[in-house]
């Protein structure tokens, strides 16, 4: 009885930590070119980052980054940490997550396209744009840096509008593992003692 309930409370407390601690996750894809940490969301060229912030003023005063939590007017603000990159223009595109491993280019990125600011030099090191979202659901921003030798580089940062089903994953799974424990933890401890056949009383 003790063995089941020090594994069950042991495992809860395991569970509790996965799935409602704050995490620190990639996003857009394996590899360091865009990270999330809390409300800072970052695209990274190499070791050089970009910093991300969303607000929604209409709503809150909040900051948010891979999870903006309704549709509607977005701020986007971007910190070029990099001083060598102010020099060096930038392309920044919102679009639609297709959801597929390669993304379109071409008419299908077009088509897909929430947000294009044409590529240009940001001297202060700083720059900020307003969307109005239209319905919740993924999205991803793309940024292209061009370099000094005109070689081009595009890195992405995935991004949700509202609260999606996916979104509550890792909440609903841990909750489903939570009580598949504590179902086994009920079962095992209130099994009662097996009952004697008749048989058996008699021989005794």
């Amino acid at each position: 009885m003790n063995r089941w309930r020090n594994l069950a409370a042991a495992l809860l407390g395991v569970l509790c930590s996965l799935s409602f601690a704050p995490q620190s996750r990639a996003e857009g894809g394996a590899g360091p070119e865009a990270m999330s940490m809390g409300n800072m969301c970052m695209i990274m060229f190499g070791y050089d980052m970009i910093h991300i912030t969303a607000f929604q003023p209409d709503k809150s005063r909040s900051e948010y980054c891979a999870e903006i939590p309704a549709a509607g007017r977005t701020i986007m603000a971007f910190d070029i940490e990099n001083p060598a990159f102010r020099d060096l223009p930038l392309e920044l595109r919102i679009i639609r997550d297709p959801l597929t491993p390669m993304l379109p280019t071409g008419p299908e990125l077009d088509a897909i396209t929430e947000l294009h600011i044409p590529a240009k030099k940001y001297t202060k090191g700083t720059f900020s744009v307003e969307h109005n979202f239209a319905n919740d659901g993924h999205y991803i921003t793309l940024i292209t840096l061009t370099r000094a030798n005109g070689e081009q580089q595009t890195e992405a940062m995935k991004f949700i509008v509202g609260e999606t089903l996916w979104a509550w994953v890792p909440q609903i799974a841990g909750t489903v593992l939570i009580a598949g424990m504590v179902f086994v933890y009920w079962k095992h401890s209130n099994t009662s003692p097996k009952k004697k056949e008749p048989a058996e009383t008699a021989a005794s």
